[in-house]
């Protein structure tokens, strides 16, 4: 099933995972997926390394998934280092596997290699599985703090209004911690004639370090009441997650409030933290796991 169709019909909840480097990993992520399966999300995506590193892995875990008839699975697929002769495969190999749902990226470059893409910006991806088969649902990221390679909100707009442009169904936002940017960007996109669905990306924070690491890398903001609280836990992991899981059941509890089409977890791999937000909002009945 194509996830816009279920976005028309329900607020969605999912969950995002990265494949491992290694195939021997891979159990591991099948029990991480198997478990949090049992939270009945609308649909799970499974990332894809810099320069499309796993790239086999990102298809085997989404293909073992659909098998199982887990629930909708939405790949990740970038063009960056790929000809549009292996996209082509990579689409073929995906609706082998009935595989509907993908995200189309640019991706991150590759370090030390120099690569000549065909495909290079994440609009021409979208355009290029448009323009090859109807069958796709499309989704694109869109960045309400910008994107790092962005400096100007008007042109982030542009950007994100060129995505819809080609042909993407829904939009998921990278990780933000301040509501109030992701409603400004939601308002302006709107007002620019963005009118696909907009789904706020969220990331309970489990780590100090991690989390610092993280937002310095895709370019978002740690505000400032909650940088004092991870400052002072940087040291304990475990007040950490109980901070996070606080801090994500608020943020979630307010978009929810100001009727957003879905919410998508970023999970980094983790069951629990996730476990106790749902908990928290009442979208789950089950008994959270132990934090730590």
């Amino acid at each position: 099933m194509k996830i816009i169709d279920l976005i028309k019909k329900k607020k969605t909840i999912s969950f995002e995972f990265f494949p491992p480097k290694r195939e021997s990993d891979l159990p591991k992520l099948y029990e991480t997926v198997d478990r949090l399966s049992t939270y009945n999300p609308d649909f799970v995506s499974f990332t894809y390394g810099a320069g499309g590193n796993t790239r086999q892995l990102t298809i085997k875990v989404s293909k073992d998934t659909k098998i199982a008839n887990l629930t909708q699975v939405m790949t990740h697929l970038t063009c960056v280092a790929h000809t549009k002769k292996e996209i082509d495969t990579i689409l073929d190999e995906l609706s082998k596997y009935k595989i509907e749902n993908i995200i189309a990226l640019r991706g991150d470059k590759p370090k030390d290699i120099d690569i000549k893409n065909e495909l290079i910006h994440a609009t021409d991806l979208i355009s290029y599985i448009k323009n090859k088969s109807n069958s796709f649902c499309i989704a694109a990221a869109c960045y309400p703090e910008l994107h790092p390679e962005t400096n100007d909100f008007s042109e982030e707009i542009k950007y994100t209004k060129l995505k819809q442009d080609k042909g993407a169904d829904f939009l998921v936002t990278q990780l933000f911690f301040d509501n109030k940017d992701y409603f400004k960007f939601v308002d302006e996109s709107l007002n620019k004639g963005i009118t696909i669905p907009i789904i706020p990306g969220i990331l309970p924070i489990v780590s100090t370090s991690q989390i610092r690491r993280i937002t310095k890398l895709c370019g978002s903001k740690i505000p400032n009441n909650l940088n004092i609280k991870l400052e002072k836990y940087k040291d304990n992991n475990l007040e950490t997650a109980k901070l996070g899981i606080e801090y994500a059941t608020k943020q979630v509890l307010e978009l929810i409030e100001n009727d957003v089409p879905g919410i998508h977890f970023y999970s980094l791999n983790k069951t629990k933290s996730v476990g106790h937000v749902l908990s928290n909002l009442g979208i789950s009945t089950q008994t959270p796991e132990h934090i730590i």
